[in-house]
């Protein structure tokens, strides 16, 4: 199924809401379903889950980015990285904040040659 920019918005404004919720509070459960779809995209239709993760880093928050890096960008890197490094690379030349999202992901099980070219793009680590 593909999903047309007012599906990613929810699925992003959602995302970042359950993250900027308290652990407790009831708000999250109903909004969990966001982490559960943006998974399942990273898995399942990488590009949506590219355009999803661009869309949910507008919010520029510490606690939102490094979520989303630790997160589905992570993820994102692990299983589909060598689809995206050339984009990534041009897009950490001239964007400061997705450099900044860089710093904060985590080699996971990412191969080398890949962390290699992410972390020499990257910012410095927060």
């Amino acid at each position: 199924m593909h999903l047309d920019l007012e599906q990613m918005q929810e699925i992003a404004d959602a995302w970042v809401d359950l993250h900027r919720l308290p652990e407790d509070s009831p708000g999250r459960q109903e909004r969990f379903w966001s982490f559960d779809r943006l998974w399942e995209l990273v898995h399942d239709d990488p590009e949506a889950a590219w355009n999803i993760i661009q869309l949910i880093r507008q919010d520029g928050s510490d606690l939102i980015l490094s979520n989303l890096a630790a997160g589905p960008l992570e993820d994102l890197l692990v299983t589909h990285g060598d689809r995206f490094i050339d984009r990534i690379e041009m897009l950490a030349e001239h964007d400061a904040q997705f450099k900044k999202l860089l710093a904060a992901t985590w080699q996971n099980s990412m191969p080398p040659q890949l962390w290699n070219r992410i972390k020499a793009v990257a910012g410095p680590s927060w």
